[in-house]
């Protein structure tokens, strides 16, 4: 965990500046026929989005659509893993939603793959006319795309500004239209109600530090207790924002009359050395702009996993981590398209759905208490009664089906079947039962096909459920999550968010390889559970420097002003121990010399753009810090040494006398810049890492 300050300065003058592939065998739908409801009627006159953009921060590249889907360009595949890989564990994905109005008329709004028509537009509603205009709907055909740098570099120096944050839009157009006044996330600095970078606006992140009471809400007769209020921020170190609707045309894809959603949309990404830079999350805001209400309503996230070869794959759900998952069907994921022996598995994770209703009689979030979520303050396990934090609807149905047509386990075909499979029902209307293909009448009925051991009804009386045990044989599968069911009102405002977990098995098979997604997904879980607010480094001292004749005096300062040398943090996506081996503690420093003003600590390991020019740390005994990064050439965790220490304790002061980047002679020379940067470290090892697995804690 690091932070950074970088120094610039000639030995005449010293000035110091603080700066804290293959085509793969995956298909659509197979001979697609047209939709089984009637013809809804046409709303706007929306054309079909085409805006791409891809989200590449870590080890996976993918692209997102405008118009409520994503991980493929339309044709392709685009859920690339690792990246550069040429290999794909994602062909499509989207929101489904639907439920019932007060003439008993299903509603739907949902995406597949575009063959039939599409239910999604871009843009926001005009909330005088539930609907939006023809220029609106191209105009934000569109993604916005920021990093969390670029922020972090225009807060702490506005000429720092970049065209994502002069452009974001914050409130739209709202001087011109009916849109709603704040659009995308934004930090008010003025509190004007306006975004305007010019006054300091910017984009909305949780910066460092910066989630604190008023982000909080307090149960006054909990003492101690906070929850963090995270739904209206942007995050991950990249994100993609993007804004549609479903009002924007007519639903060719469902046939269904439109809802009146807005859906504000965000897909971000996390650069890390572990097990979330294997990941991506996505989060929905979205709004009930018409003013009609829907009851029995579910909302969906409906996936088509095609992991490497389309054709031999297998999926399953863990009910307790609202987890599904697909997995290869055999121990080798053929070559070309495929990821070979000892392929990958991928999962989604359903983490937030929709509120409750009150007093529904329903343990929503599966916590063992109805009507009511728990909550710890001081250690002490609290429970609040949904009136006062109503539940969040966890994953509460799981299918899958086939790509085939005319059948109760295929394609659906118009919003009755949409409908249908939301609420976790065959299309003749058969529901959904426990054991072998989910249609033996005589069994009993259940909400979650193939959960392996974790059907906490079914499992303890019928035993293990899975594709294995039912002997199915491995297909191009898809499946669908969905959350319900709820009131959906006039206005109201619900969040999903979901995330994409991938993890390899070195050794085991396919469920080995399950088997490591589900930890991870307890590393995202957990991740989520803390606002998606990864562990801040320790900061980095103040570099002074004193100039005499060809050399230098270094001193590092304010390390106890700022606690620099004080800190201990817990990591939350760190899982299965005990909270005390949570812990990164501050281990040393480290001060290396850039070759020139355009080189930065991302250049670490290039000698012709940064060399370490002086290392110290605590003496405990922890000198050689090696981090263990997945390599996908070999398809193993490869070892880099991050810091070689020398274990002897921390130095405050230093004399530098040679230019490491000189040739020839290497003292220093009068009247030259050089550039430096000084970084912290903490260190943290609650578990002795084996690569043979990964996984073990010890």
């Amino acid at each position: 965990m690091k932070r950074i300050k970088i120094t610039n300065f000639s030995m005449a003058a010293a000035a110091i500046l603080s700066l804290t592939g293959f085509s793969v065998n995956a298909k659509q739908n197979v001979g697609v026929t047209g939709n089984g409801n009637k013809i809804a009627k046409v709303a706007a006159n929306c054309n079909p989005t085409t805006a791409q953009a891809d989200l590449d921060i870590n080890n996976i590249r993918t692209t997102i659509l405008v118009g409520g889907d994503m991980w493929w360009d339309l044709a392709n595949p685009k859920y690339e893993v690792p990246i550069n890989s040429n290999k794909n564990s994602l062909y499509a994905g989207a929101l489904w939603i639907g439920g019932i109005d007060a003439g008993g008329q299903i509603k739907v709004a949902a995406q597949t793959y575009r063959q039939t028509g599409i239910d999604f537009w871009g843009g926001p509603i005009d909330t005088a006319i539930v609907n939006i205009p023809l220029n609106k709907c191209q105009t934000y055909d569109r993604h916005w795309i920021i990093t969390k740098n670029q922020v972090l570099d225009f807060t702490k120096d506005p000429n720092a500004v970049t065209n994502d944050i002069k452009n974001w839009p914050g409130t739209g157009d709202f001087d011109n239209s009916n849109e709603g006044h704040y659009l995308a996330p934004f930090v008010d600095v003025n509190n004007d109600g306006l975004y305007d970078y010019r006054d300091g606006d910017y984009p909305g992140y949780f910066l460092p530090g910066e989630l604190g009471q008023e982000n909080v809400v307090n149960f006054p007769n909990v003492p101690g207790t906070n929850i963090p209020i995270c739904n209206d921020y942007l995050f991950g170190d990249k994100t993609i924002w993007w804004v549609f609707n479903d009002v924007g045309n007519a639903h060719t894809e469902t046939n269904s009359e439109p809802i009146g959603l807005e859906v504000r949309a965000q897909a971000f990404g996390f650069k890390t050395n572990d097990e979330i830079n294997n990941m991506t999350f996505y989060k929905y805001q979205i709004i009930n702009r018409s003013t009609l209400t829907l009851t029995d309503t579910y909302f969906g996230q409906w996936v088509d996993p095609d992991l490497g070869n389309a054709t031999d794959d297998y999926v399953g759900c863990d009910v307790a981590r609202g987890l599904g998952y697909c997995y290869n069907g055999d121990a080798d994921d053929e070559t070309g398209s495929g990821y070979g022996l000892n392929p990958p598995a991928i999962g989604v994770d359903f983490f937030q759905g929709p509120l409750a209703d009150l007093g529904d009689g329903v343990d929503n979030d599966r916590d063992g208490c109805t009507d009511c979520t728990f909550i710890t303050a001081g250690g002490i396990v609290t429970s609040i009664t949904d009136s006062v934090l109503p539940e969040q609807i966890i994953m509460s149905k799981f299918l899958y089906y086939n790509n085939v047509n005319n059948s109760p386990v295929g394609n659906p075909n118009g919003f009755t079947d949409f409908y249908n499979y939301l609420r976790g029902i065959w299309l003749d209307n058969q529901p959904v039962t426990y054991g072998g293909d989910g249609r033996n009448a005589s069994a009993p009925v259940c909400d979650f096909m193939f959960p392996g051991t974790t059907d906490p009804i079914n499992f303890p009386i019928l035993g293990e459920w899975s594709e294995f045990t039912a002997g199915n044989i491995p297909e191009d599968r898809r499946f669908l999550q969905s959350a319900g069911t709820f009131t959906l009102t006039p206005g109201a405002v619900n969040y999903i968010t979901t995330g994409v977990v991938w993890a390899r098995t070195q050794q085991g098979g396919p469920l080995a390889s399950v088997a490591l997604v589900q930890l991870a997904d307890d590393k995202a879980q957990a991740l989520f559970d803390n606002c998606f607010k990864l562990i801040d480094g320790p900061a980095a001292p103040d570099l002074v420097i004193r100039e005499l004749d060809k050399r230098m005096i270094f001193s590092l300062q304010n390390y106890n002003t700022n606690k620099i040398e004080l800190y201990a943090e817990p990591d939350p996506t760190i899982v299965g121990v005990d909270d005390s081996l949570k812990y990164f503690k501050f281990q040393g420093y480290q001060v290396y010399q850039l070759a020139d003003a355009t080189a930065s600590t991302a250049d670490i390991g290039n000698p012709d753009k940064i060399r370490l020019l002086f290392q110290c740390d605590v003496t405990d005994g922890v000198g050689q810090i090696v981090n263990f990064n997945f390599d996908a050439g070999v398809n193993a965790n490869v070892p880099v040494e991050a810091v070689n220490g020398a274990d002897k304790g921390i130095s405050h002061t230093f004399i530098v006398n040679t230019d490491l980047f000189a040739t020839g002679t290497t003292s220093l020379i009068n009247h030259k810049t050089y550039y430096y940067t000084v970084i912290s470290y903490a260190y943290n090892q609650y578990k002795k890492y084996d690569p043979n697995d990964p996984a073990a804690l010890d």
